[in-house]
Order: C-alpha cells, then structure tokens, then sequence
C-alpha cells in the first residue's frame, strides 16, 4: 500500500491531477526521506521497548493517511500526506521488523523466522500491482486508494495489536552463537561505526536501495513508454515480487553453505544483471529481467538482515541496522525523483535503468570488499 502502489497509481495521477510525474515522485521522495531521518529513533527505540505500541499507531495513523491521500487535491495537501505517510513507513517497512525478529531469534530460527516474514512480504507487489491497477480500471484512482487503506487498516491493526509481544531477549543476553564473522560480543554502534566495514556496506546498502526505489516506481511507466498496456505492467511488477517470494524460498539452503556476506555479493551482481535485459524489453527479456532481478532482490533484503546479525550480534541490532537503513534509506529515497528528473530531461528511461544496472554492480564490489578478508580465512580454514 506504501511503496508498490504509488507506480502503479503514478500515470492516473499525473492525469487526472495534472501534475508533472518529477512532482508526484517528489512527495513519495519526501515521505522516503522522512522514513530516512526517523530510522535511528526507531531502532534505538526498539532496542529498548517492546514494538507493539509504535506498530500499531503507525498501522492507524497510515490506514487513515491512504484515505486522505485519496481526498487529496493540493499538491500541499499532498505534499503533507506523504510526509506524514513517510514516518510510518520508518515503522512498517522490513527493518523494524527485522530488528524485532532478530531480538526474538538465534542462529538459523533467526533466518528462518526472516525468511518467513519476507515471504509474505514479497507478495507486496505479486497482489497490490494487478488489484492496484484492477481497481483504477473498474473505479478510478480515488476509489481504488480508498479500497487499498481499507485493506491496510483491516489487516495491520489488529495483526500488530494482538500479535506483537516485547522480545525475551535483554541487552544482557549471551549471542556469541550469533556473531561467527566478529568475534564473540555484540558489538557497540560506536565500534560499529569506526570500522572500513561498515561504511563499505553502507555505500553497498545505500546503491542498491536506489536500485530497487527506482525501479519499484517507475518500472510500470517505462513498460507502459514501450508499449506495453498497462495492466500487463502491472503484471510485470507483480511478477518481479512472485519471483522475489521464490528467491526468498532459497535462502535457507544457500545460507546453511555460506554466510550472508558472501552470498549478498552475488545477489546484489545479480541485480544489475536482471536490469540490463530491460535495454530492449521484448517478451522474452521482461522473462528474463523478472527472473533474475526479481529472485536476486528478493534474496537481497535477506542477505541485508542477516549480514548485519552474523557481524555484529543481536543487542544492538536496532540501531546499527538503523544507521545503515538511514543511510540507504537516502538513497532510496532521492532515487524516485532524481530518476524521473533524469528521464524527463532525457527523454527516455533507457540510459536510467542503464545506470542503475551499473550501480548494483558497484554495490556487489562494496560488499565483496567487506567480504572478502572472511572469504580468504575461510578458503585457508578449509584447506588446512
């Protein structure tokens, strides 16, 4: 409702609105950036109280802004919605929620229980992209705004109100077990934050959120310039969170094999791959780029959240993860609107996904940097 939505809303907007698609991107850029600034009191606040209150205010908060973003008709108006849609996103999207499990779970019941979550989640825009763009055909966009808050208030709130319990772990709590690529402790954020590591995961994290921020919005747009109807498009998008679902399914026997560190550096190669077929997006390189995009980003957010427990432990969890996701979080959040300032001025979408293809390779050198001193020792374990 928060993030696949608004692609596939993105051209009935500018229509019936009559707003330019740089000043749409640009209230979802701003409620991105919001989200951003408002990740480190989360995970801080995470780290310290239990998750039910702030989950269940943002899933009520945000079930009456999608109505009001509907009822919107100033691009002021508008502007504020997201803005205010934007600190809930800092409660809803994967990373607090990651923070929760991981208080919650040691070891592989720690991947496991992430995967699961991220399977359900991965069908964000398998469902909501064709029912998104089914009822913008049969009721308008407005109605079919109204539809969607209807669904998020009906599922969320009574999911977070009776389902979220405060973790059993305490900052005091042992997890060596959980640390194999550090050492034996949890590690401080202030430690965290003096290490070559994190900031290169940090750049890493930060191109690959502007991969998938950009892609997620402008995708259906770009299909639909080349001619493609739009509810195939949206098909298209929901076929890239199928994939992701099934890449999901993959990662527990992947990540028995190797850690996350290393298998992230492939994933994210994998990404850029997946985009370079959308150069010239024929029947059989839309198969193509869902596939491999789709499976690769899926495995991503996975690789992202276990990464992050395996370096530096449980107690903190919440907020380094939560300074590495403001700082992707960025990123991903200028990338909308930055990405169709560049197609506007261009022209065309092309040399955009071209670029973004470029920059997940980049990101697969930032983590390969990170991953390959424990690779080396690994390889030298191994042989003895």
């Amino acid at each position: 409702m928060l993030f696949y939505a608004f692609g596939v809303l993105l051209v009935p907007m500018e229509r019936g609105l009559g707003w330019s698609r740089a000043s749409l991107s640009g209230a979802f850029t701003l409620a991105l950036l919001v989200a951003a600034a408002l990740t480190l009191p989360v995970g801080r606040w995470l780290d310290r109280h239990s998750p039910r209150p702030l989950f269940l205010l943002c899933s009520v908060a945000a079930t009456l802004l999608v109505v009001a973003w509907a009822l919107s008709t100033s691009r002021l108006w508008f502007f504020a919605i997201w803005a205010l849609l934007g600190a809930c996103q800092a409660v809803l999207f994967y990373g607090p929620a990651f923070t929760v499990l991981t208080k919650w779970f040691d070891g592989h019941s720690r991947h496991v229980a992430i995967t699961s979550v991220t399977l359900m989640g991965g069908l964000a825009s398998t469902i909501f992209a064709p029912l998104t763009a089914l009822l913008i055909a049969t009721m308008g966009w407005r109605d079919a705004v109204i539809v969607l808050a209807a669904i998020l208030g009906a599922i969320t709130v009574p999911s977070f109100g009776f389902g979220l319990q405060p973790p059993p772990r305490t900052a005091n709590s042992p997890s060596a077990q959980d640390n194999p690529l550090m050492g034996d402790e949890s590690t401080i954020p202030s430690d965290a934050l003096r290490t070559r590591g994190f900031w290169l995961l940090a750049l890493a994290y930060l191109l690959s959120a502007v991969t998938t921020f950009a892609v997620a919005v402008h995708l259906v747009p770009y299909l639909r310039s080349h001619g493609i109807r739009p509810g195939t498009a949206a098909v298209v998008l929901g076929g890239v969170g199928l994939v992701q679902v099934l890449g999901r399914g993959t990662f527990i026997r992947l990540s028995a094999k190797r850690p996350s560190l290393h298998l992230a550096t492939w994933v994210l190669a994998a990404k850029g791959l997946g985009l370079l077929f959308l150069f010239a997006p024929t029947a059989i390189a839309i198969v193509a780029f869902v596939a491999i995009y789709g499976s690769a980003n899926g495995i991503a957010t996975l690789t992202q959240a276990t990464t992050l427990a395996e370096l530096y432990g449980p107690d903190h969890y919440g907020s380094i993860s939560a300074a590495l996701g403001a700082i992707a979080a960025v990123g991903g959040a200028l990338a909308p609107f930055l990405a169709a300032t560049a197609i506007d001025r261009l022209g065309s979408e092309a040399p955009v996904f071209i670029a973004l293809a470029v920059l997940s390779g980049l990101a697969a050198a930032a983590n390969e940097a990170v991953a390959r001193p424990s690779r080396r020792a690994s390889l030298v374990v191994a042989n003895g």
